[in-house]
């Protein structure tokens, strides 16, 4: 028997013991990490192949830290950022916490919350608006000729401090130091042309235009000092952060990454369990998508998936397409033809509902879920329930973050 252990929204716990010739894979994901100011305070004093955070800043800087969403201890990466840049003599002032926009995720925690009240008050905050005309700015041309419009408060920046985290991403394959900076720094045309249904005949290190561009951004903007975090399988934390030189930060989180969130499998499994813990202020449908598309990588054509979550966010017009289709397959081509700002997780949704039985624990009305294609599971208990008739179970925790495929053989 093997006792499994599972983490989904944000206080969510289920726990089972498994018998072993009904588990196929287990992946258990990273721990949190016991302490992640102490993590923090490290990064900052000893970064990788660069002087510590401080230095790279001086007295009268104004320094732009661009937070990406739904980072794992966001507050206290901040407050190690503020407490370097006020060794180095930069005023709460001149520091700015620019984070950016989403079409469909509108709800952010404020992260400056763990900071004394007194710094709080004069530590800016903000969250990219790409409608305000004055709100951009002309940067560059791309290689191929696509002329480049950014924040103008990044542009106007003295020191500019990515923080992101490592992640798959089914349009950019990784997540990158400055994925946060295009589109959501950037214009509505932006947005526009970075919408997608993803590229499912891709592997995350394989060449994709967007990765480039956001490659070429973070060159001609100069950044040479980044902060990644890579999530933990639960709501509490991160597991680990590294910080300093860009090129050195990007070649070992690669590493750490595929150690710690790509399952590689040499059969398919008949059902999948699994887990999405909540990583930001609230699960989000883009969650739910990533999550199902790991596993129906995993799974046989006809089999099952478990979804443990809470998610109670409203449906955006994509999955209100899916809602209006006589089937999950039906509704891919519509979805392309329209391109809602969600399209990425309403296709992945519908691809894996046309692939597999879905069965949804959340707290969304039954009615949503059930015109997605999905069936809804009103108690946890549900889903054990479900789990005993498994054969050949495919167990993910942190399932969000899961690159799922089969090795070629």
């Amino acid at each position: 028997m093997t006792l499994i252990s599972l983490e989904y929204g944000s206080s969510g716990h289920w726990q089972r013991d498994f018998p072993g010739e009904s588990l196929l894979h287990f992946h258990r994901g990273p721990d949190p990490h016991a302490d992640p100011s102490v993590a923090v305070n490290e990064g900052i004093q000893q970064p990788l192949e660069f002087p510590s955070l401080e230095l790279a800043m001086v007295p009268g800087d104004r320094v732009v830290v661009v937070l990406d969403r739904n980072i794992p201890s966001a507050a206290e990466i901040i407050r190690g950022v503020c407490w370097a840049s006020a060794a180095a003599g930069v005023d709460p002032e001149n520091l700015l916490i620019l984070q950016p926009a989403s079409m469909t995720e509108p709800k952010l925690e404020d992260p400056r919350r763990l900071l004394p009240a007194e710094v709080r008050e004069k530590v800016s905050w903000k969250i990219h608006d790409p409608t305000l005309t004055d709100g951009t700015g002309y940067l560059a041309s791309s290689a191929a000729g696509e002329r480049l419009y950014l924040s103008r408060d990044v542009l106007d920046a003295d020191f500019v401090l990515p923080i992101s985290r490592f992640g798959y991403d089914a349009m950019l394959g990784r997540r990158e130091l400055t994925s946060a900076f295009y589109p959501g720094l950037s214009t509505p045309d932006a947005f526009v042309k970075a919408l997608g249904q993803g590229h499912q005949e891709l592997g995350p290190d394989n060449e994709r235009p967007l990765r480039q561009l956001v490659h070429e951004i973070a060159w001609l903007l100069g950044i040479q000092f980044a902060i990644q975090v890579l999530p933990s399988r639960s709501h509490a934390g991160m597991a680990k952060v590294l910080m300093g030189n860009t090129d050195r930060v990007a070649e070992q989180g690669r590493g750490l990454l595929d150690d710690n969130w790509r399952v590689s499998l040499d059969q398919r499994g008949e059902t999948a369990l699994i887990a999405i813990p909540q990583s930001g202020a609230e699960t989000s449908w883009g969650d739910l998508g990533a999550a199902v598309e790991a596993a129906r990588n995993l799974i046989v054509q006809g089999g099952r998936i478990i979804v443990l979550s809470d998610l109670a966010a409203p449906q955006g017009p994509g999955i209100d397409i899916i809602r209006g289709c006589r089937s999950a397959k039906s509704a891919l081509q519509p979805l392309r033809r329209m391109v809602p700002p969600d399209v990425l997780a309403a296709s992945q949704i519908a691809n894996a509902a046309d692939w597999a039985s879905i069965y949804l624990l959340s707290r969304l009305d039954s009615s949503v879920v059930e015109g997605a294609f999905m069936t809804p599971l009103d108690h946890v208990q549900d889903a054990t329930r479900l789990l005993e008739s498994c054969d050949g179970c495919v167990v993910l925790s942190g399932a969000q973050h899961v690159y799922g495929e089969i090795r070629e053989t």
